[in-house]
Formats: C-alpha cells, structure tokens, sequence
C-alpha cells in the first residue's frame, strides 16, 4: 500500500511538472540614461522586445544597463544607440530619447 501510495503521488507530480507550460520568464531590463552635469533618470523595459516610449525631455548623452540585456533606444533627432550587456553606450549627438525596447537573447 505504501509502495502504491508514492508511486501514484510520483506520477501525478510528474504529470503536473510536464503540462505546466513552458513559456519564456519575463523580467525588466533596468536602464540609466545619463545627460550633462551628472543628471539622470531610469526606466525598466520589458525583455520581450516591445517597443516602449520614453518621455523624459533630458538630452542623453550616454546610457548603461547594470543589469544586462540586450536594448536600443531611438532619439527624437535620428539616433539609435544599441546597449549591449552592462557596457555603457554613448549617444551622439546627445538628444532626447522617444523609445527603446529590450531582449535577452
């Protein structure tokens, strides 16, 4: 009886486990950008590559993700700037930012 009682417990755990699905987790790509004379703000973008408007008026200069990710940021005058990693990026010309969007992979 004992026996029988966690085989069945067993199989219905692994049953559990296989039709749970398996999608992508989801996190936030924490973003720094970074303007003249030591001003800044920070945004979270969703790893799943949407595009998210920005709406700070601040001319970025540069921009890190500390935590990671693979992102590009769109700027009001033409930029794209790719942040890849937790490396910082430069933005040239310096300008205001209108979107990004980020990705693992």
């Amino acid at each position: 009886m004992k026996t029988f009682t966690i085989t069945t417990s067993l199989a219905l755990l692994v049953a559990t486990i296989s039709a749970a699905p398996s999608s992508k987790r989801q996190f936030d790509v924490s973003v720094t950008f970074n303007g003249a004379d030591g001003a800044s703000y920070f945004q979270a973008f969703p790893a799943d590559d949407s595009v998210q408007p920005i709406t700070n008026p601040l001319s970025v200069s540069s921009i890190s993700s500390p935590g990671g990710g693979f992102c590009s940021f769109f700027g009001a005058d033409g930029s794209e700037t790719v942040v890849i990693g937790d490396e910082t990026s430069i933005v040239a010309p310096p300008q205001v930012q209108v979107s990004g969007s980020c990705q693992t992979e």
